[in-house]
C-alpha cells in the first residue's frame, strides 16, 4: 500500500532567502530562486507543511509576504521557539504518513530519524548552520541537496 506523502519544511536558510532578509536589514522578504516552482510540483504529490524555529507570526509573515503561504494548510505549519522538544508531537501527527523532512539543520534530521526510523531526512546544504555544521557520528542525512529542485524527485522515488 502506497502511504500519503507529506513533506516537513524548515523556513530559514531552507525556503526563505535569510541572508538577503538581514543584509536588507530585514526589509526583503525572498525566498530561493527555485522554491515556488518546487512547492508547486510537489503539493501536486504531497502534503506539504512547515516545521520551523522562531517567532511564529514572524515566521508567518515570511510565509504571508512571499507568497508561499498557499502551499500550507494552517493546520500543517508547526512553528515553535525550541523545534526539539516538539519534535515527537510533530512527527506523531503524521506516522501514517510518508514523511520527508527538510531542513538546513543536521542536529534536526538526526533527531527526527532517532524518534521514528522511517522518516526520510533531507539535508539543505545552506545557510549558515550547514556551512558550519560538524558531522553527527553514526548519522547521515537519507538525502543532501544544495538546492530544492532535488527534492521532488527525491520524493517522487521514495
Amino acid at each position: 500500500m502506497n502511504k500519503k506523502k507529506f513533506v516537513l519544511f524548515d523556513i530559514d536558510f531552507t525556503l526563505f532567502d535569510t541572508r538577503t532578509f538581514k543584509n536588507s536589514q530585514l526589509t526583503r522578504y525572498t525566498v530561493y530562486v527555485e522554491v515556488m516552482s518546487v512547492l508547486e510540483k510537489l503539493s501536486k504529490i504531497a502534503e506539504l507543511g512547515i516545521f520551523s524555529k522562531g517567532e511564529s507570526e514572524f515566521q508567518k509573515t515570511k510565509l504571508a509576504k512571499t507568497g508561499m503561504e498557499k502551499f500550507f494548510k494552517d493546520k500543517n505549519i508547526h512553528i515553535f521557539i525550541d523545534k526539539d522538544v516538539n519534535l515527537i508531537n510533530v512527527l506523531g501527527k503524521y506516522r501514517d504518513s510518508g514523511i520527508f523532512i527538510v531542513d538546513d539543520r543536521l542536529e534536526i534530521l538526526y533527531s527526527a530519524k532517532k524518534h521514528m526510523e522511517q522518516v526520510f531526512t533531507i539535508w539543505v546544504k545552506r545557510g549558515w548552520y550547514a556551512e558550519n555544521q560538524k558531522p553527527i557520528s553514526g548519522f547521515t542525512s537519507d538525502a543532501e541537496v544544495e538546492n530544492l529542485s532535488e527534492v521532488v524527485r527525491i520524493v517522487q522515488s521514495n
